[in-house]
């Protein structure tokens, strides 16, 4: 039995039509959505508004020691704590501003919180910039320390950080080395 060649090559054209005009609309959707999401980034990293306004930059550790370094773009320089209360502060005439840090176990369990720079049992805060000087210049960055019990600290688990300043809060998922 003989196909009719005319009949064949219409309906195998209009097939091949069919196909490479739903890829091309297929991907003219993903270079858009593509597109819309490159500009957005771009745009973002122009105007300093990628990510939060309170950044970790880097985090390591040791034996018993989380080694926190942030970038600050509050608009407030980050100091130690402001009222020596314990409680977090901004101080709005002088543009400083509390920063109090919370490390919770694999387990959502707390294991130190407070402010930079209280002392509390079993932890200790210290807070030192790169350069040396006391607290974190706006659009500067810094290192904070957090001192735990060995006992809190086991290498491989993941620990959840969390640094509120000035009305913004950063949290990062760590895993201890």
């Amino acid at each position: 039995m003989r196909m009719n060649k005319k009949a064949v090559s219409p309906v195998i054209a209009v097939m091949l039509l069919v196909a490479v005009a739903v890829a091309a609309v297929g991907a003219y959707f993903i270079w858009y959505k593509s597109f819309q999401a490159g500009s957005q980034k771009n745009v973002e990293e122009q105007t300093g508004t990628i990510g939060s306004k309170l950044r970790v930059t880097n985090i390591t550790n040791d034996n018993q020691t989380f080694y926190i370094t942030i970038k600050n773009a509050t608009g407030y320089a980050l100091v130690t704590d402001i009222g020596d209360d314990g409680s977090l502060n901004v101080n709005d005439t002088n543009h400083q501003a509390d920063v109090q840090v919370t490390i919770k176990d694999p387990n959502g369990v707390t294991i130190s919180t407070g402010m930079v720079n209280e002392a509390a049992t079993g932890v200790n805060w210290t807070f030192t910039t790169l350069s040396g000087t006391v607290g974190i210049a706006t659009d500067d960055e810094g290192q904070i320390e957090v001192t735990v019990s060995s006992d809190d600290m086991s290498p491989g688990a993941t620990y959840t950080i969390i640094i509120t300043a000035a009305g913004t809060t950063s949290t990062e998922k760590y895993t201890a080395i």
